[in-house]
């Protein structure tokens, strides 16, 4: 999170003054076409929230924030701001935060969870996901940082002050696809990481049982494992095998995190059957991560209005589809 400077804006990128709903806040955000850095206006309409910024270029968007304005304001309460950071091998001077900063000194939170690449490879092609690298695309770049790259990394973030990173995800792409993972494991804890999770699809843990077993000894806190429902259909990449994921994870004591991504439309009908599957699973599966999805880029609008879900609307589909064992009142 970044401080948030009040001033006078030029006319031409002042938010729109017409009548949109109850005004409840302005902070900044993005052209969807051109990412130029916009004012914009969050207000409250027929029990939704709603944000609004206006591109000189690109004119006028108006996207859904918050599917509900009840969960808005009690969620509010809990905001923070954390402790601030203070990275050493990021200089302000050379900074256009937000645009080219990664984790300056103006961004007001600390490092809660930091995330490493290893690769953007994948052995999937997930319709819904913006990074990895088309299989059999002559000359497709290809980001696997070396070892010491990634003691290079962990060492910065061990160094960010006041608050040391202690927590770090490694990511993809698909992280498994590397032979030396569990050599990475093993340098993210020497350099005193207490957590380590692998974001993952867990299709090599299946097929290769052993590597839970050498990742957990290497230091492995955890899997975050994808899991978008509990049916082929919309489950597709990993429902076959997500339960030998499970059981390697099971036999090797390696706690597992669900994590579907939440998308209207496709899976949104099975985020019970998602919670279900856990329970019977709950000596070994930890949390469920229900992630709404992250629409980026170029979208026509009515695309987006028919894939986008807000975390409200995730909280009120659970409590459907779990006959109110799970109220929307219990989530903070």
């Amino acid at each position: 999170m970044m401080a948030l400077l009040e001033i006078e804006l030029p006319v031409e990128l002042q938010p729109p003054q017409k009548q949109i709903g109850q005004f409840i806040r302005r902070t900044q955000s993005i052209c969807p076409e051109c990412n130029r850095i916009l004012p914009s206006t969050v207000f409250e309409r027929e029990g939704k929230v709603f944000m609004t910024k206006t591109c000189p270029e690109h004119g006028e968007t108006e996207e859904l924030y918050f599917g509900s304005y009840d969960m808005y304001q009690k969620f509010a309460t809990y905001w923070s701001d954390g402790k601030g950071t203070h990275a050493p091998n990021v200089p302000i001077e050379s900074c256009a935060c937000p645009a080219n900063c990664g984790l300056c000194s103006n961004h007001l939170s600390h490092t809660g969870l930091a995330n490493i690449i290893v690769t953007n490879r994948c052995d999937l092609t997930c319709w819904y996901c913006f990074f990895y690298v088309k299989k059999g695309l002559e000359g497709a770049y290809v980001y696997e940082p070396s070892l010491d790259q990634v003691r290079e990394m962990v060492r910065a973030l061990k160094a960010e002050r006041p608050v040391p990173g202690n927590s770090l995800q490694i990511t993809g792409g698909e992280p498994t696809l590397r032979p030396e993972l569990p050599e990475i494991v093993r340098i993210i804890k020497e350099e005193g990481v207490d957590h380590i999770q692998l974001n993952t699809n867990g299709i090599n843990l299946a097929l290769n049982p052993n590597l839970a077993h050498t990742l957990r000894d290497n230091g492995l806190s955890n899997l975050y494992m994808s899991f978008d429902g509990v049916s082929p259909k919309t489950n597709p990449k990993n429902h076959w095998e997500a339960p030998y994921t499970i059981e390697s994870c099971r036999k090797a004591n390696l706690g597992v995190v669900l994590v579907p991504t939440v998308i209207k439309s496709i899976n949104d009908h099975e985020l019970g059957g998602i919670l279900r599957f856990a329970q019977r699973n709950i000596d070994i599966v930890r949390a469920i991560s229900y992630q709404p999805v992250s629409l980026t880029g170029r979208m026509k609008k009515q695309e987006r209005e028919k894939y986008r879900i807000t975390i409200p609307d995730c909280i009120e589909r659970i409590e459907e589809q779990t006959n109110g064992e799970i109220p929307r009142d219990a989530w903070f």
